[in-house]
């Protein structure tokens, strides 16, 4: 399943049709090597990608390895253990758990392009807040 470009409107707040959908030119403009779509907006001559405001926004990680890490994670495997399974650092990892944040444009995400369920969505935002809880109280 993917988005529309229809759907998608020009995240840069200096262009005239900042977040509107009336009057955008959104173009597709190829892929990067994460496999992630590429958007021009030919208002503003910006590019940007189709994963702003996401989680993953700036993770130079494919699909298939995103969702093998929140798999992984929804399994309550511990960070270590992912890193010995996808042979990514646990740096990179924890970085992007660290910034999985509940918000509608991540959870559309993670539902439409990474294959999560809404109830396995669900169960990450309850892993998550416990891990943060758990972090915040250790010295």
């Amino acid at each position: 399943m993917t988005r529309k470009t229809d759907e998608v409107m020009c995240p840069n707040p200096k262009c005239g049709y900042y977040l509107k959908a009336e009057g955008k030119a959104i173009i597709k403009r190829g892929k990067y090597k994460t496999g992630h779509q590429r958007y021009y907006c030919k208002h503003c001559n910006k590019f940007f990608m189709d994963t702003i405001g996401t989680a993953v926004y700036r993770k130079h990680l494919p699909k298939e390895e995103i969702r093998l890490i929140y798999r992984l994670f929804l399994e309550k495997n511990g960070i270590r253990s992912i890193e010995r399974i996808t042979g990514h650092h646990r740096d990179t990892i924890s970085n992007l758990l660290k910034d999985t944040v509940k918000n509608e444009k991540t959870e559309e995400y993670l539902i439409n392009q990474i294959g999560l369920t809404a109830e396995e969505c669900e169960k990450l935002w309850a892993l998550l807040e416990v891990k943060r809880n758990s972090s915040r109280k250790s010295p």
